[in-house]
């Protein structure tokens, strides 16, 4: 999910994966749909492993990565993600930070309140 780059995969890569039973979600699709769409597409009982890429963040939050896009998913919509897999899940990888382009640690920060929503040890606040 959070996708939208255009031309970074071959349409038979894109239909590879739908064949395999993946669901494709643009970052558009996701500020459309909102993020309680998305948790109820992942069954209650899976087990989830995250694979967060960092430049699926929009630039503005997360600059620290070497492919900036714009369009990419705010502060808010990755949190709440990341908190509602809640006890799904089984593990996670986050990758693509870049930290020599990390100007004032703004995107280690990100990254590490990222890690602990995943955790559980922290809730995004009530809207």
């Amino acid at each position: 999910m959070g996708l939208r780059g255009v031309g970074s995969a071959r349409a038979s890569d894109v239909d590879d994966s739908r064949a395999a039973g993946n669901l494709l979600v643009t970052a558009r699709e996701l500020r459309v749909r909102g993020v309680p769409w998305l948790l109820a597409q992942v069954p209650t009982d899976a087990s989830v492993f995250v694979a967060f890429d960092c430049d699926g963040l929009d630039p503005s939050v997360f600059p620290a990565v070497s492919a900036l896009a714009p369009g990419g998913l705010s502060y808010d919509e990755a949190s709440d993600l990341l908190a509602g897999i809640g006890p799904r899940l089984a593990g996670a990888v986050f990758t693509e930070y870049v930290p020599a382009l990390d100007v004032n640690e703004a995107s280690a920060l990100v990254l590490s309140r990222m890690m602990t929503m995943l955790s559980g040890a922290a809730r995004p606040l009530a809207r």
